[in-house]
């Protein structure tokens, strides 16, 4: 199943705000600026998000570029938010993303889960 980014939007959102979370600022498209930002008990979350594509391994170390450059700033938390089709690159890369304090969501349109 296909998802652009676009469309990860809507049900990113809607989860972080089931968790709590105020939106502060979305970026879709070509726009400048981190993905996401949410805020929950005085803490931003960043996020960043990467719809299907046909360079999977291109586009992973990609999104994990642009969510390591926003990492400038103590007690902000980061996380990245991918769809089905990234799963095994997830997998082989959980452990150093854990390292980094990087979270990783799964986007479906069923919603998303938190790996």
């Amino acid at each position: 199943i296909i998802m652009k980014e676009i469309q990860m939007f809507e049900p990113m959102v809607n989860h972080l705000e089931s968790q709590g979370y105020e939106i502060l600022e979305q970026h879709k498209g070509h726009e400048h600026g981190t993905d996401l930002v949410a805020q929950k008990d005085g803490k931003q979350l960043l996020i960043e998000l990467k719809g299907s594509s046909a360079a999977k391994d291109v586009d992973f170390g990609t999104v994990i570029y642009q969510i390591m450059k926003q990492m400038k700033i103590s007690g902000e938390e980061y996380a990245i938010g991918v769809t089905k089709d990234y799963e095994t690159l997830v997998s082989r890369c959980m452990m150093p993303l854990q390292k980094l304090k990087i979270r990783m969501f799964m986007i479906s349109e069923n919603g998303v889960s938190q790996l």
